[in-house]
């Protein structure tokens, strides 16, 4: 038994490994140690972590949001409800949606045992999880149906329990502040 999540997949015989790869229903995915995502994190360079940011976060909404729809099919709640289901079972941390609001087009997520951020604990100065940060601007911008950007309030690599993340359209965060101006490219 891998996970709950998992298995099912296996039991219905969705996951493959075929060809020296390995298949969720059609979508290929990987197994890799952390550390290589974790060194790019560890950089704590403002302007790396933005190009990975916009870098995932488009991946996400043109290539990883497709696979899902025509797989899964899901929608709002159910599509967030999907998303802390697989990505906490693949190994990203417990996610949970603490405050999810479709009509304002804002959610708040919080991560637990981030992979990323509990290996860089002490290490960088500031907020780490440029991955996940990207991956919720682009799943939340099709859940909304309009881009929103995503911000890392708090971050486990910076002395904090947990990460959490506030996703929203950019005009309704607060440009002035500095964390902000750290993790976005502002779009004036």
């Amino acid at each position: 038994m891998l996970n709950r999540f998992y298995d099912k997949f296996i039991f219905t015989n969705a996951l493959k490994y075929k060809h020296g790869n390995f298949f969720l229903i059609n979508m290929p995915f990987l197994i890799i140690p952390t550390e290589l995502l974790v060194s790019l994190s560890a950089k704590d360079d403002e302007e790396l972590g933005k190009e990975i940011y916009y870098l995932i976060k488009d991946a996400t909404r043109k290539n990883l949001l497709k696979q899902f729809d025509l797989d899964f099919g899901l929608k709002g709640g159910q599509a967030v409800k999907f998303i802390e289901e697989f990505f906490s079972a693949s190994g990203w941390g417990e996610i949970k949606n603490i405050d999810l609001n479709i009509p304002k087009k804002q959610a708040i997520v919080q991560v637990k045992n981030s992979p990323i951020a509990f290996p860089l604990h002490g290490k960088v100065k500031h907020e780490a999880d440029h991955i996940l940060r990207g991956v919720f601007a682009g799943l939340f911008s099709k859940i909304f149906k309009t881009g929103v950007e995503c911000v890392e309030l708090r971050c486990a690599a910076l002395n904090r329990d947990e990460c959490e993340f506030i996703i929203k359209e950019q005009k309704h965060f607060d440009l002035k502040k500095k964390q902000v101006l750290r993790q976005l490219a502002l779009k004036l």
